[in-house]
């Protein structure tokens, strides 16, 4: 009997205990803190109102120069961030996002479009998604923006997603490459020498990019030393190449070009001509993602880690949630077999193997490449020959180791077609027809 109530001495005590020292942390958690003013030295505490502070991380209303952070990550070195009290809340504040710091946040446009605006649409409440916060510390002139990334376009290290592209500041620029060469024979009177040299001339203006490429070209020549039977020649020209104007279209991924260029093809030969072009750049997209390569996708069980090899070699290892992945970054200048492993929580392993290759009309999959041109030929001389043209093709990326490309080059009475598929071959290759 006496070990059967100290057994239920220790357990009761036990109980109490975790009461005493739980209880209390989870009730504080959730209640505001409260301020005894009693405990200040001054004469007149009932006029102290410090109701303010109960809340953690409360901010006087206010405006604050502020380094402005999405998930770590900084995208504002130094702005003015203004905080007002919640109206749901009158104890409470909360950072403004105003239109042009949203817009560097990096949100998708699907999600950024169903967002709500206050003050005539020049204040965004941060607290409208779920899982979305913020975190502002003073001391070190901080606002932390917490996102969940799947509101996020995708971004990595080396790459910012367009909405926090900027078009620079105008400007013009001279850009040239100069060489020159003398030369003297031992054996024979006179010498001779030239200079030589090419470049770019141009100017921004917003988005646009002015350009005129120029080649020129100076010689000249000693017939010879002797001073009574002396001759020199000389030789100069300038010539401009090309002018033309392009701009970047984020929203499509690429590049705008009017003026004077060559017609840029996967199929058709090319030629020079005068007019317009549009064609998918894939400088714009992040480095892992330009090019070709395979999608990597599979269903994981638990928590697992999914690890990337080629040869024993691992070229990619990342952590997936339980559920369906998609591994799209994995860098155009792999090729070959591949093999994946995903080693899951449980201890389970899924094992098999993906193979690629990189030939021109092999595209990820999932993604478009198209270019499309409209203008006249000409010569090397600026001289317009022939009448209007027009060319478009694209490669789609269908499924892993499969796209289908397609193109057309169409001048008043002439029209050529080409179709085909390209396939990567694994270890023989790529192949398209």
């Amino acid at each position: 009997m006496a070990h059967y109530k100290k057994f239920r001495l220790s357990t009761l005590a036990a109980v109490v205990g975790i009461v005493l020292a739980v209880g209390p942390e989870n009730s504080y958690a959730e209640a505001p803190i409260q301020f005894n003013t009693r405990f200040l030295d001054v004469k007149d505490d009932a006029s102290l109102d410090l109701s303010r502070f109960s809340h953690k991380g409360y901010i006087m209303p206010g405006s604050y120069h502020l380094q402005v952070l999405v998930n770590q990550s900084q995208i504002a070195q130094d702005n003015v961030i203004t905080y007002s009290v919640d109206n749901n809340d009158p104890d409470n504040t909360y950072p403004c996002l105003s239109p042009e710091l949203v817009s560097l946040l990096g949100l998708k446009p699907e999600i950024a479009d169903k967002m709500i605006w206050i003050n005539a649409g020049q204040c965004l409440q941060p607290d409208q998604l779920e899982g979305m916060e913020t975190q502002t510390d003073l001391s070190q002139s901080t606002l932390t923006v917490i996102i969940p990334q799947a509101y996020l376009e995708y971004s990595d290290e080396e790459w910012d997603p367009p909405s926090r592209w900027d078009e620079g500041i105008p400007g013009v620029l001279f850009d040239y490459n100069v060489n020159s060469q003398w030369r003297h024979a031992e054996h024979d009177d006179g010498d001779e020498y030239d200079i030589s040299g090419n470049g770019t001339v141009g100017a921004n203006l917003g988005a646009w990019r002015l350009r005129a490429d120029w080649q020129a070209n100076y010689r000249h020549e000693n017939d010879s030393e002797d001073k009574d039977n002396f001759g020199s020649s000389s030789e100069q020209n300038w010539d401009w190449n090309r002018y033309y104007a392009w701009r970047a279209i984020p929203q499509l991924r690429a590049q705008l070009t009017l003026g004077e260029g060559s017609l840029e093809s996967d199929i058709f030969d090319g030629f020079n001509y005068v007019g317009g072009s549009l064609i998918t750049d894939d400088q714009m997209l992040p480095p892992n993602l330009r090019g070709y390569a395979p999608d990597i996708s599979g269903v994981a069980r638990t928590n697992a880690k999914v690890t990337v090899t080629q040869r024993g070699r691992v070229i990619y290892e990342s952590q997936v949630p339980a559920g369906p992945f998609r591994i799209q970054d994995i860098n155009e200048t792999v090729s070959g077999d591949l093999h994946v492993k995903i080693e899951e929580q449980s201890g389970q392993v899924q094992q098999y193997d993906v193979s690629t290759a990189s030939i021109p009309f092999l595209t990820r999959p999932g993604q478009v490449r198209y270019k499309l041109a409209a203008g006249r030929p000409q010569d090397w001389d600026h001289n317009m020959e022939g009448g209007f043209f027009t060319s478009a093709e694209a490669s789609w990326g269908i499924a892993n180791c499969w796209s289908l490309y397609g193109g057309a080059l169409g001048a008043q009475d002439d029209l050529a077609l080409a179709e085909g598929r390209g396939r990567a071959l694994a270890r023989r290759g790529g192949g398209a027809g």
